[in-house]
Parts: C-alpha cells; sequence; structure tokens
C-alpha cells in the first residue's frame, strides 16, 4: 500500500499559545481600566483625629465642599471636582490651625473600589503633566574638609611612629590646617622627608609652612575645589541610586552651583520618606571591642561600649546589603564587602578570634533646619567565632522594616558628605492639563487616520489591524501601570503615539505578502501562511534593532528620556504580540481554511 505523506497543518495555533496571549489581553486590559476612569484633586489630612464638624463647616462656608471624604488608617482624604478648591480647603484648614506639613497633595483615582482593591491604579504623570515635589539640598563640603584634616593627622601619627621619631606633636589648627610640633630644631631632615610625600606633586594637596620648630600643613586651595567637587559630583550619583530604589525612575537630579542638588519627583506630593532616605547620610563601621579603651559608645539600651577609636573596615567596602530573617526569625541584614573589604576582614577576624567585634551605625542629621550633627550607635556587639570572609550578618535590629531601610542605604552606598535640606516645596503642572490633551489628542487623531486608512486598504483584514491596534493601546497602558515607580511625561505619550504608528508597519508587511502570494496564484489559506512566515524575520530583525537602542537610550539617559524609552519598550514588545499573535488568532479561525485564489484583502 501507497503511503501518502502528510500535508502540514498550517493556520493552526496551539492551545497554550492562544491561552497564553488572551491571558496577556486581559491581564494588562484590567490593569489599564484605572487610567481610563480618571483621577480628581484631592487633599491627604494626616491627623491623630478625623476633621471636626466645624472643619468641614468652614470649608462649605469658603465654596471647597469636598465631593467624598475617604477614610484610610491614619489619615482623610478629601476628594474635590477641581484643583482651584483643592488649594482653596488647604489654605482654609492652614488658617484654621492645621499644621502645613499634616497636608498633602494629591489625586485620587475614579475606579471602582473592587478594581484598586486588586491592586489596579491610574498611570502616574510626571512633572510636565502633574506636578510633583522639588528639594534642594546643600551639600556639608566643610565635612569633607574637616575628614581630610583628621586622616592626615592620623596618617602623620602612624608615620611617625613608624619611623621612631618620638616626641613629636600632631595637632589640628583649624580645618585644613595641621600643626607638627618637632622636639628640636636640629637636623629636621627626617621630618622633612616624612612630609614630602603630602606637599609634594603637581599640584600638591598640602602647602608647608615652618615657624621655628613647628611645621604646618595648610590645604591647597586648589586641592579644597577638587573636594567638593568630587564630593558633589560623587553625593550627585549616590542620590540617583537612592531614587531609584524608591522606584521613583523619572525623577530629575541635578547640580545646583557649586555646593547644591536640585531633585524633582513627579508625582511625589508627600516627599516625607524621599526626605528620609535622600538626606540620610548612613554607614556601618566595624570597630574591635577593648575593655580598657577610653573610647565609647552607647548602644541601643544605653550602655556604653569601649572600643578602639580606628575602626576596622570602614562602610565603603560595602557591596551588597540584603534584609532577611535569621533562624530564631530575628531581623538581620547581610553584607557582602569588595574583594579589598573581604581580605582586610578575614585577616582581622582570623587574628582576633575570641574577642568582641562592635557594630557601629552612624547617621547624620539636621533638627529644624538646624546644623548637621553626628549620631552613633552600637547596633550590635558579637563574639569572633571563626574567621570571617567577605560575607557576614549583622543582627540586634529592632525591626524588619529599619533591616530593610539599613540595607537600602547600605546598597545605595554612604553619601561622602552629610546633606541637609534648604528648600522643599510642591510645584504644580507646567501647562499640564494642555501638555494632556494636546498629546492624547495627537494619539486619538493619529490612530484614527491609521485605523481609517488599514480599513480602506485592507478591507476585512483592516478591521482585524484596527483590533489589533485598540489592544496593543490596552496593553502598552496597562504594562505602563503595573511597571512599579514608572510615570508618564510628555516625551513619554511621544513614545507612546510612535510605537503605536510603528505597529502598522508590522500589518502592512504582513498584509503585503499575503497580497504577493495571491497574486502569485496561491490560495488565500497558503498565502496566509506564507505572510506570516516571509515577514516574520523581517519584523523581529527591525523591532530588536530598535530595542536594543531603546535600551541603550535608558540606561545612558535620564528623566525625560528614560520615559519616553520606557514608552518604546514596551511599546516595541505589545506591538509584536498584538500584531504578529495576536491578528494570526483572529485571521485563523475567520480565513485559514479558506481554499480560494481570487480573494481581494
Amino acid at each position: 500500500m501507497k503511503r501518502h505523506p502528510t500535508k502540514p497543518v498550517i493556520n493552526r495555533m496551539g492551545p497554550w499559545q492562544l491561552a497564553l496571549l488572551l491571558l496577556m489581553l486581559v491581564t494588562f486590559s484590567f490593569y489599564s481600566l484605572p487610567t481610563f476612569f480618571g483621577e480628581q484633586p484631592a487633599l491627604g489630612v494626616h491627623a491623630s483625629a478625623p476633621l471636626s464638624a466645624q472643619q468641614l463647616s468652614l470649608l462649605e462656608q469658603a465654596g471647597a465642599t469636598p465631593l467624598r471624604v475617604v477614610t484610610e488608617p491614619g489619615r482623610q482624604i478629601l476628594v474635590f471636582d477641581s484643583a482651584a478648591h483643592q488649594q482653596q480647603a488647604r489654605r482654609v484648614l492652614q488658617q484654621d490651625g492645621l499644621d502645613e506639613r499634616q497636608m498633602t497633595i494629591e489625586f485620587h483615582a475614579n475606579a471602582p473600589d473592587w478594581l484598586t482593591r486588586l491592586g489596579a491604579a491610574p498611570i502616574k504623570l510626571g512633572l510636565d503633566l502633574r506636578g510633583g515635589s522639588q528639594l534642594l539640598i546643600g551639600v556639608d563640603t566643610d565635612f569633607m574638609i574637616e575628614a581630610q584634616t583628621r586622616n592626615l593627622m592620623e596618617r602623620l601619627r602612624d608615620d611617625l611612629r613608624s619611623q621612631r621619631l618620638f616626641g613629636t606633636q600632631v595637632s589640628r589648627i583649624s580645618s585644613g590646617v595641621v600643626s607638627m610640633t618637632l622636639p628640636s630644631t636640629d637636623a629636621p631632615g627626617p621630618w622633612l622627608d616624612l612630609l614630602r610625600p603630602y606637599t609634594s606633586g603637581q599640584p600638591a594637596p598640602w602647602h608647608l609652612e615652618r615657624d621655628g620648630t613647628q611645621f604646618r600643613l595648610v590645604l591647597t586651595q586648589e586641592e579644597r575645589n577638587q573636594l567638593i567637587n568630587n564630593g558633589v559630583t560623587q553625593n550627585l550619583s549616590i542620590l540617583k541610586k537612592r531614587i531609584q530604589e524608591l522606584g521613583i525612575t523619572e525623577a530629575s537630579v541635578q547640580r545646583q552651583g557649586q555646593k547644591g542638588i536640585r531633585i524633582e519627583l513627579p508625582g511625589v506630593h508627600n516627599p516625607k520618606q524621599a526626605k528620609e532616605v535622600i538626606g540620610a547620610t548612613a554607614s556601618l563601621a566595624f570597630y574591635l571591642a577593648r575593655p580598657d579603651s577610653s573610647f565609647t559608645l552607647a548602644d541601643r539600651a544605653g550602655r556604653a561600649v569601649a572600643m578602639e577609636r580606628k575602626p576596622v573596615l570602614g562602610g565603603d567596602h560595602i557591596v551588597d546589603a540584603r534584609a532577611g530573617n535569621d533562624e530564631l526569625g530575628k531581623p538581620q541584614v547581610s553584607i557582602t564587602l569588595d574583594r579589598s573589604g573581604g581580605a582586610r576582614m578575614s585577616s582581622f577576624s582570623r587574628d582576633h578570634i575570641g574577642q568582641p567585634m562592635a557594630t557601629v551605625f552612624t547617621e547624620y542629621q539636621s533638627e529644624n533646619g538646624g546644623p548637621l550633627r553626628a549620631s552613633q550607635e552600637v547596633i550590635n556587639v558579637a563574639t569572633i567565632q571563626s574567621a570571617l570572609g567577605n560575607q557576614f550578618r549583622i543582627t540586634g535590629l529592632d525591626s524588619l522594616d529599619e533591616a530593610r531601610e539599613l540595607a537600602m542605604l547600605l546598597r545605595a552606598g554612604a553619601l561622602t558628605a552629610p546633606l541637609q535640606i534648604l528648600e522643599e516645596r510642591s510645584i504644580g503642572p507646567t501647562l499640564g492639563q494642555q501638555n494632556i490633551e494636546a498629546g492624547f489628542s495627537a494619539l486619538a487623531f493619529g490612530m484614527a487616520g491609521m485605523m481609517l486608512f488599514m480599513l480602506c486598504w485592507y478591507r476585512r483584514f483592516g478591521w482585524v489591524a484596527i483590533t489589533a491596534l485598540l489592544a496593543n493601546l490596552l496593553m502598552q497602558v496597562g504594562m505602563l501601570a503595573v511597571l512599579p515607580g514608572a510615570v508618564l511625561t510628555l516625551p513619554g505619550i511621544a513614545g507612546l503615539v510612535l510605537t503605536v504608528g510603528m505597529a502598522v508597519d508590522t500589518h502592512v508587511l504582513i498584509f503585503e505578502r499575503i497580497r504577493d502570494r495571491l497574486r502569485e496564484g496561491g490560495s488565500l489559506a497558503n498565502a496566509i501562511d506564507f505572510g506570516y512566515r516571509s515577514a516574520f524575520s523581517t519584523i523581529f530583525d527591525a523591532n530588536i534593532t530598535t530595542l536594543i537602542s531603546a535600551i541603550v537610550l535608558y540606561g545612558i539617559g535620564s528623566g525625560p528620556l528614560q520615559g519616553f524609552a520606557i514608552t518604546l519598550i514596551l511599546g516595541l514588545i505589545s506591538s509584536m504580540i498584538t500584531g504578529i499573535w495576536g491578528t494570526r488568532a483572529l485571521i485563523n479561525p475567520l480565513w485559514g481554511r479558506t481554499t480560494a485564489k481570487a480573494v481581494r484583502i
């Protein structure tokens, strides 16, 4: 019996492909719904007691009656019909004695409660569309000069001991000026040789002055300027990392003047958490505990812990920190050191097995805008049981939240100098409503034009393309709403419009390949199979190259550039899903088995 070769099955998608496609469409469409419901201006009141009937009456008399009042743990949300009523209510409550710091400008979603309870929320808008918070931060550059002064004194004392030049006094005259007094004026050569590494070079960091038996080392102005510039630049980089840890991807962090940094936080009208994390100068240091030492610090119970003055290891060697729980369920932070830090800790712990080591947490804080003050606390004293490597853990923390915050600060890096928040204000959108209307009007007109073209040029296949374009838009909005910390700015809207337009290219390439096969005399079913197979590589290559460019743009850009890159990346992904698999899921059951040849599409 002669066997006939089995014909391959064409225009059929597997059940798992259809299920995955449907799951993605339903999920992202669901999360896009709150964005289409919109938001309304609101005023958050953070007070121990809810607003009184008298305060609500004052709002009514001022013409700022809230549409509704939403009660949450620890606060109330007053929802208004306009931003003017929102601001009026804020002024009225402030005049009535409510502290301005207890009120936050917010926007409340109009979506039904069941949507918000399931975790769906509208897309956050950026500064140019919604406004946000602005912080002006000053870098304490005097701290860096003082740290350089102390470092020089310690190095000089170590050098004097190693050279056995006893009887020499090293003291601080002022910030950036160190004095070294010789025991006699005879034969100062060894002392001059010792100072030469600090006073030589181009440019020399320290200037040497002599007055009899006293040598004075003065930090040069060039070195001061270099320290300030490096410190502000490094703090700028660290602040960007800390803001990324908060999940705010559209924040703008820029240098202002010689010692200032300006931070703009889009959509963040309550910058309390941001201030706490951004302004914190937190670091860990490890000390050898010695009962006979005169240097002591208090632990959390107020007990004095004696230790050596010089730390074994500083927080600058920490490369990673993770919060978690130990075997007893108590909070801990797992620390990972860099290579040199791990080697130093291993050598130290190997030589001091059985001795206690103290972990000291240092934080600089400012009270009521005053000068910055150092707060040091011993959070852990543990006996070294064995040689430690580049990974170990610290305990003694009060809660898991404290462990998470400490780990986040350590991951983001210790600031080179303490920061002080000089100015804090909530800023409104720049032509926000006009930008929103113009951006989405462009999107609507663009989509309408593309839909009309596809309908007229491809007829019945045009309806499939229109359905895919709408699904593509829902997926993009849903993915943008789900992405943690993402906000939509005007460049982001431009990226949205661009990717919707690029999605049409996918349909045109596929449909034109189908037409080419029909002109060659193939059946519609065969032409559909040929069209999708032959166009796939072209579509995939074009989208991958653009995707690589978008990823690079996101990596090297900041602020609005990253917003544009995010919408471009999400748009490329959703356009490939809806343009290739989405349209085929519709076309296959409708025309995938049609054997007719004289067909117009």
